[in-house]
């Protein structure tokens, strides 16, 4: 072996766990790159697929063609100018964009506000102020007469300035652009002319933006994008009064979502225990959806915990209570649920009540109630049924000195008969009286209360009841429920659906009436719903509720009924028309003097559960 074999040897015994580990480590090198190099393939795959995927939503999204003319662009059948305003008077009032924003057509308006640096803006000021002084003190020189407009800006500058040294205002620029829409072209110009007139009316000036169509629509989508740079000097002040949300609107801070304003699709969420007088009124035609709007409250306002008691004459709400739950009521001849005519609320919210005053009410209402069921009493008869009233209390101890009803049997319509009975001049009573505790009626009003209104929801069905009947349970019911409102302080809606069942009778229309009127006092408040708007308006007590309901739905009419509506609400030719030929769920939603038009719009399950159209 030569001695270079040699020295190749010994160096491979001296280094050869290092030259192994170099072998590995390569190994591991190279095996790592190929484990980089399949997973970028994998990104550069999913790279792209998902450009792939892009491109083919923008294709779906895109429009067939886009053309761009010099004044408009054509975008498939759509024809689109903008305008931008460069000039503006020297006064602006408040919300002077509102009838821009609640214009009834298709546009798109951008609103670009751009601060400017106080320190610049001072220095123009200075500059400006002093070319102001100088061309005054010109004219003064040469003896020519001041001149008022120098004046006017003189101070303008002036009190700006001293405003802007005050960090009272700031100083922006502002460019306002809108790009309207229309499938025709003489539309197009009709909706320029008429924009023209509301700006111009204003003393607002404003361009279409000729030669630039593209820029100038680019600037009104939603890219915050400013490729038109036309804009003016205002302070913060005038700024101010291009807010652009001040519209027709009903919001709340809180409260629950009720339907869409259709003038803005801005959302109506209310709270109406956070107003005066919150009674609401509600008029359509048969068929409209109005107890599917009155339903959509019922229901979202239990997810605020507001108690909500129903009287339902149709057994429309029944779907609704097995969903949620909670009491329904069956008030009927075959029924074994009854509600005594004659209770007493056990305690009253106000306690400077004077002790008697407790029974003079519930006789004043039994005596409203004893002319429904009696046919209207006469003044004798009147007086007979009072005292006998009276009478029956007192025998079970409850008496106008002391009316305290804790521990105390009620009595029933059998007592007063048995009273009545021991009466001269009192036959007549007693014999139309014995229809309801041994005739046909036994038993629906002649027995103990054996219901007790629950907490969240209950629903009274009268749909069983004959039209005779009817008016009279109705009348009960809404005297239980008045009783058991004084005895407790609570958030509660009353929605009673047909009222015009009650109208029907003075004595009864009376009595909502007076409900309508005192419930405010104990948080109640009272949703009306009739679709007989001449017999409930007919109603001496009819318009009085509805001008102690300040707030009013009012739903599709027919011709017949729209005049007597008209001369009401004092409604506009168009909000006529409206209520005319409204399509489904589009309605007048008035509160106070604010007159806005809704689309209601529920949840695939609140359509489910309120929905009670059988064609559906």
């Amino acid at each position: 072996m030569s001695s270079q074999e040699k020295l190749i040897e010994l160096i491979k015994k001296r280094y050869s766990w290092d030259i192994y580990s170099f072998e590995v480590d390569v190994k591991e090198v190279n095996k790592t790159k190929k484990e980089d190099k399949k997973q970028d393939k994998g990104i550069v795959e999913a790279e792209k697929e998902y450009k792939e995927a892009l491109a083919y939503l923008k294709d779906v999204i895109s429009p067939a063609f886009m053309k761009i003319d010099s004044d408009k662009i054509k975008i498939n059948n759509i024809y689109a100018k903008t305008f931008f305003v460069y000039a503006y008077p020297n006064f602006l009032e408040w919300n002077w964009l509102s009838p821009i924003i609640n214009w009834d057509i298709k546009f798109d308006m951008s609103l670009f506000v751009y601060p400017i640096d106080s320190a610049f803006i001072q220095k123009y000021l200075k500059k400006r102020l002093t070319q102001l002084n100088s061309e005054r003190n010109i004219n003064a020189e040469k003896w020519l007469v001041s001149d008022p407009a120098i004046d006017a800006q003189i101070q303008d500058v002036e009190e700006l300035r001293a405003k802007l040294t005050r960090w009272e205002e700031k100083y922006f620029h502002l460019a306002l652009y809108i790009t309207i829409y229309s499938d025709d072209t003489e539309k197009l110009n009709k909706i320029w002319k008429d924009l023209e007139t509301m700006l111009s009316g204003r003393n607002v000036l404003q361009k279409q933006a000729y030669l630039r169509s593209e820029q100038a629509f680019t600037s009104t989508w939603p890219f915050a994008i400013d490729e038109l740079g036309v804009y003016r000097n205002m302070s913060t002040w005038w700024i101010s009064t291009t807010f652009p949300f001040s519209s027709s609107t009903l919001s709340h801070d809180d409260g629950i979502l009720y339907w869409v304003n259709t003038h803005n699709n801005s959302l109506i969420l209310f709270d109406r225990f956070k107003t005066e007088n919150a009674n609401m009124v509600v008029f359509a035609k048969s068929w409209s959806g109005k107890s599917f709007a009155v339903k959509l409250e019922i229901l979202r306002s239990l997810m605020l915990w507001t108690d909500v008691i129903v009287i339902d004459p149709e057994n429309e709400y029944r779907a609704l209570v097995d969903t949620v739950w909670w009491s329904y009521l069956d008030v009927s001849l075959n029924s074994d649920q009854r509600i005594n005519p004659f209770d007493l609320p056990l305690w009253l919210k106000d306690r400077d009540e004077k002790p008697g005053d407790l029974l003079r009410n519930a006789i004043v209402s039994l005596l409203w109630l004893m002319s429904l069921m009696l046919w209207k009493l006469s003044s004798t008869e009147e007086s007979i049924m009072e005292k006998a009233l009276i009478t029956t209390y007192s025998l079970k101890w409850i008496t106008l000195e002391n009316d305290d009803t804790t521990w105390k049997q009620m009595p029933i319509m059998e007592d007063l008969q048995d009273v009545l009975e021991t009466m001269d001049w009192a036959n007549s009573l007693v014999q139309k009286l014995e229809k309801y505790t041994k005739g046909i009626f036994k038993g629906i009003f002649s027995q103990p209360t054996n219901i007790e209104l629950w907490e969240w929801l209950q629903v009274f069905s009268v749909r069983d009841l004959n039209d005779m009947m009817r008016p009279i349970a109705m009348y009960v019911i809404l005297n239980h429920i008045w009783n058991k409102v004084r005895s407790s302080n609570k958030k509660r809606l009353l929605v009673i659906d047909e009222a015009w069942n009650i109208m029907q009778h003075d004595d009864s229309a009376k009595f909502l009436f007076w409900l309508v009127k005192r419930a405010r006092k104990y948080n109640l408040w009272i949703t009306t719903i009739t679709q007989d708007v001449e017999d409930f308006v007919g109603s001496a007590y009819g318009k009085p509720i509805v001008t102690n309901s300040s707030i009013q739905l009012l739903l599709k009419q027919s011709s017949a009924s729209i005049d007597v509506l008209q001369n009401m609400f004092k409604l506009t030719e168009q909000e006529k028309y409206i209520l005319l030929n409204s399509a489904v769920w589009q309605w007048l939603f008035f509160a106070w003097t604010e007159h806005v038009g809704i689309q209601v719009i529920a949840s695939f399950y609140e359509e489910q559960i309120i929905d009670t159209n059988p064609n559906r």
